[in-house]
């Protein structure tokens, strides 16, 4: 019967990235985070019609809480019902892209960031986590390439930075409210309710409780949006804000889920989305995408998705995921993918690896955190142009990242 229930999940996975290693650990995580979905949906009354898309840059999330309870990052997860899921763990990180006078030199905002360390800064009487030097967050410093526009740079301007952070300000309890992560916060985890699945536990919030949660997270969305930007005047000094998006939050409600991408609205009549930046490789250009209405028919007939689609009642609400990837993400050169999963117990499970190293025997992991990994490149930016979802209309060139 779990089999069949995990199959089922499997069947509300749409992939939509690069085939690599990365996305096919993603790939063979993700059933069991639907699957437990599925299992509150089907306690409290409702469809089980958890699903998830993956975006271009879909891959597995470094996050071991997150992995552990069946997740995998790069795309948008979506249910019906009025709960929210507090295990996929959305916190409101994003990218800041502001256009600059000129180039700032490099010694000087170094010294700026020296400054940050040594003195701080606080908002709203909160002092501010410097982020920008940790995991996979950075600030880029950037020139258009004027040979590669389709569409004029924000303010006409030639120089750019993007900046990639998130904070931990608020993940845990404060004055402002009950807390982004529940393993962080006492008071989200006694409001939380917790349903085991035979596949692991599940927290999540119903009704009023899930809707006073998600009006917290909006002002710790604004708290982090005007955060990049106090950075960044700490930095720089004088600023245009072209783009302050978050790629791993609840920009559509807390029943959809951006984790590792953007999701936007459209225009009703129109086929343009706003502007958001692609970030990939260290040593590759980055770019502004004009989002698209996505996705297609015929981008979903082409990934092979039809039968699922209606079988499901799918159709409507994947075609209307309007979502972007944020950057190259994760891959795994030395494997090639899955090979298979054992399943030990609740939240237990083993992934066994498919080696390309000549000779060498299949290893399994419990958590891809601690595998050496590259970031991919102009694959997803070529992914995103085949699938329809977007076009990059500007292209910068990197000076120095910070």
């Amino acid at each position: 019967m779990n089999d069949s229930k995990l199959a089922y999940a499997k069947e509300h996975v749409f992939m939509a990235g690069v085939d690599d290693s990365g996305a096919r650990l993603c790939e063979a995580n993700l059933p069991f985070g639907l699957a437990k979905i599925h299992h509150v949906q089907s306690e409290l009354g409702l469809p089980q019609d958890a699903s998830f898309v993956g975006s271009p840059d879909c891959t597995v999330t470094r996050n071991r809480r997150r992995w552990q309870q069946g997740f995998g990052y790069g795309g948008v997860y979506q249910w019906s019902g009025e709960f929210a899921v507090l295990d996929i763990k959305t916190n409101a990180c994003g990218m800041l892209v502001g256009s600059l006078p000129q180039l700032p030199e490099h010694d000087a905002v170094k010294e700026q960031l020296r400054v940050l360390e040594r003195d701080g800064l606080e908002l709203d009487g909160t002092p501010i986590d410097n982020d920008l030097t940790e995991s996979n967050h950075f600030v880029d410093l950037l020139t258009v390439d004027p040979d590669e526009q389709k569409e004029a740079a924000p303010g006409g301007a030639k120089h750019f930075f993007i900046m990639h952070s998130s904070g931990h300000e608020h993940r845990a309890n404060t004055q402002m409210g009950p807390g982004l992560y529940h393993d962080e916060s006492e008071e989200l985890s006694s409001t939380a309710r917790r349903i085991d699945t035979p596949w692991g536990d599940i927290r999540i919030l119903e009704g009023e409780k899930a809707k006073r949660w998600y009006e917290f997270y909006k002002e710790a969305e604004d708290f982090v949006f005007r955060r990049r930007e106090l950075l960044a005047r700490h930095l720089f000094g004088e600023f245009q804000v072209a783009v302050n998006a978050t790629h791993q939050g609840l920009v559509r409600g807390y029943n959809q889920a951006n984790v590792g991408c953007y999701q936007y609205e459209v225009a009703e009549g129109s086929q343009d989305g706003p502007l958001f930046p692609l970030t990939l490789s260290p040593d590759l250009p980055c770019y502004l995408v004009r989002g698209k209405c996505n996705l297609s028919e015929d981008a979903m007939s082409g990934l092979g998705w039809d039968e699922r689609l209606d079988s499901h009642g799918l159709r409507e609400r994947i075609a209307n995921t309007n979502f972007l990837p944020h950057g190259g993400g994760y891959r795994y050169n030395q494997f090639s993918g899955v090979a298979d999963v054992i399943q030990e117990g609740p939240d237990q499970r083993l992934f066994e690896l498919q080696s390309t190293i000549p000779g060498e025997a299949n290893p399994s992991i419990a958590t891809p955190r601690d595998l050496p990994y590259t970031y991919r490149g102009m694959e997803v930016k070529d992914r995103l142009v085949e699938l329809g979802l977007g076009e990059p209309v500007v292209k910068l060139d990197l000076d120095y990242v910070l």
